[in-house]
């Protein structure tokens, strides 16, 4: 592709995925009250991480890598375990136990394409959905914070609300570009508010520091073992939806979405995450994986070519070295990052519902997404009594995500295999009214 197109498509790709990249930074920080230098840090290595990540996937250096105009960008699906894990013990334990569960992603890699045989996209939906729902009342907390002070609480409500009404109205836009851009242009918007109302607090731009230098452990790694578990079964998750994501990239970009070829890039792909999910815990920030929503703009665009990839890496690869792409990030404030979140949230619980009817909905598929989130929003409720509980347990339970994803990988298996037999005469002629 000529270097001027290729550098439009990439912006286009980078608009659709930037917001989305750094939000788990800015909540972490925020719920555990992360310093200043910190979270700077933590913004723009998020973005380097990210960058790197889409390198090896559009590269596909040896066996790492899809070959495909695949978006790497700081995952969702970690946020709650990483706030549970931050609330513990800061960075350190956050980033260990990232570290400490990736080996298990290696793994998955090298055992395709008998994930998908044993643990079902439906599993995966559930995952997502529950992801989605526990997050939203997150994005309440940010709405409801007491940023406007003795403005009134109205302030924050007005605020956070025009964010969400500019984000539903880009989005019913006509133009492709528009709805690409309806998270930075609501957050543009949702600044210009704040600062109207006298509740913008300004970055005071320095020129002693023009790089973010990317370090080693900087804060250090710490680790607990009844985090394990509920770490690995989120590591399982992000590999089926790479797996889900991936394939789309594939079907979009005209390639094969079957054979050998096409699970080598599957492998590769999913390789590539896990890399890139190490690096970014001993960089001390958070796991990456493959952004769904990229998809959208290849198919807006029409424009796979994973040279647009080269040219992404480098634009989040160069911003996150700047610190002050850091420093206007990290001011936001409340109300707008909670209108964004509030959208952004329950579209993944929206993704979930999506991932769960296409694996099927039937009596087997219903009873397990009824238990699963039956046990996920009423054992992990009850603090009192999760507290009683062994360490491993606890930390298992006290997570929705972790416990309503570990009930449907033991349901499912067994379940939908048993619904899928043949069924047995008596079984044929019952009426389905009966049933």
């Amino acid at each position: 592709m000529p270097p001027l197109k290729a550098g439009v498509a990439a912006i286009q790709q980078v608009v659709a995925m930037f917001v989305g990249c750094i939000t788990p930074v800015l909540i972490f920080s925020s719920v555990v009250n992360v310093e200043e230098d910190a979270r700077l840090y933590m913004i723009s290595m998020a973005l380097v991480a990210s960058g790197i990540g889409t390198f090896l996937q559009a590269k596909r250096i040896g066996g790492i890598g899809s070959g495909l105009l695949s978006i790497n960008g700081t995952s969702f699906a970690y946020v709650d375990l990483l706030l549970r894990a931050g609330t513990e013990g800061g960075i350190p334990l956050a980033c260990g136990m990232a570290l400490a569960a990736v080996p298990l992603q290696f793994l998955l890699a090298l055992s395709l394409p008998t994930l998908r045989s044993i643990i079902s996209p439906l599993v995966a939906g559930i995952v997502v959905l529950l992801i989605g729902l526990d997050l939203i009342p997150v994005a309440g907390f940010y709405i409801a914070s007491d940023l406007g002070g003795d403005k009134g609480w109205h302030i924050n409500a007005i605020v956070a609300f025009l964010v969400v009404g500019t984000l539903v109205f880009s989005q019913l836009s006509k133009r492709p570009m528009v709805r690409m851009s309806a998270p930075l242009i609501s957050i543009l918007l949702g600044y210009v508010l704040a600062a109207s109302f006298g509740i913008m607090q300004w970055p005071e731009f320095s020129t002693e520091k023009w790089i973010m230098a990317p370090k080693i452990l900087p804060y250090g790694l710490a680790f607990k073992w009844e985090l394990l578990l509920p770490f690995a079964i989120i590591y399982v998750v992000s590999s089926i939806e790479a797996i889900g994501d991936l394939t789309a990239t594939a079907s979009l970009s005209g390639m094969k979405t079957s054979g050998l070829d096409f699970w080598k890039r599957i492998r590769g792909g999913i390789l590539s995450d896990a890399i890139t999910s190490t690096l970014a815990s001993l960089l001390n920030v958070f796991p990456t994986a493959t952004f769904s929503q990229n998809n959208g703009v290849i198919q807006l665009t029409g424009v796979g070519s994973r040279q647009v990839g080269f040219y992404v890496a480098a634009i989040l690869i160069i911003t996150g070295l700047m610190p002050q792409t850091g420093l206007i990030f990290s001011v936001m404030p409340s109300p707008v990052l909670g209108g964004v979140t509030l959208v952004l949230f329950g579209m993944i619980a929206v993704a979930g519902l999506r991932m769960i009817v296409e694996a099927g909905i039937n009596q087997t598929s219903m009873l397990i997404v009824a238990i699963s989130l039956g046990v996920a929003f009423s054992i992990p409720t009850q603090d009192a009594y999760v507290e009683k509980l062994p360490d491993v347990l606890a930390a298992i339970l006290s997570s929705k995500v972790a416990t309503g994803g570990l009930i449907a990988m033991i349901l499912s298996y067994p379940l939908m295999k048993r619904s899928s037999a043949p069924e047995t005469e008596e079984e044929e002629a019952t009426p389905a009214s009966a049933t």
